[in-house]
């Protein structure tokens, strides 16, 4: 999300601000961003490799993974209920309605993560999901699972600290 201003002072002003900031050599410090990113999505496609064995549930990723090899995509997205029906009543014209019984129609949860690869010669990444492979996947999704990873260990972490019994 980009913000928002009325004048083209404000506008500069506003991105004065950003730690991001930046007055001159901008095509070389756009570079170092992108370098920077790389760097970021090799290093999670490391933090998956150590720790996917340690999440117990996957059912809640929500994630694009594109296969390398032929670019195709493959959404993994479990169902939830995000319109309320009682704000929409039953119509069949009701266009969030129909928006919502589609996606549940066609829901992909993650159910499994089976395997994950990675070379560590040339940084390709590929992962299993429900049986599925997808070969050198996008930094993107590596970024997602990684978030995912992240979010899930401190949960499980939480709730075996908050119940000794585990």
């Amino acid at each position: 999300m980009s913000p928002c201003f009325m004048t083209e002072d404000e506008f500069e002003d506003g991105y004065k601000q950003s730690v991001f900031y930046v007055d001159k050599e901008f095509k070389s410090e756009y570079e170092k961003h992108i370098a920077a990113m790389g760097h970021i999505s090799n290093i999670a496609k490391s933090y998956i490799f150590k720790h996917w064995k340690l999440v117990k549930d996957w059912s809640n990723l929500e994630v694009v993974v594109e296969h390398g090899p032929t670019g195709d995509s493959t959404y993994y997205y479990a169902y939830k209920e995000r319109i309320r029906t009682k704000d929409y009543p039953e119509g069949r014209n009701n266009i969030f309605l129909k928006f919502d019984k589609e996606r549940k129609r066609k829901q992909n949860p993650v159910k499994t993560m089976d395997d994950v690869v990675l070379d560590p010669t040339d940084g390709d990444f590929s992962v299993t999901i429900n049986g599925h492979e997808h070969w050198w996947i996008q930094d993107e999704a590596v970024i997602i699972i990684a978030d995912y990873i992240e979010k899930q260990l401190k949960k499980q972490d939480e709730e075996t600290s908050d119940n000794p019994k585990n």
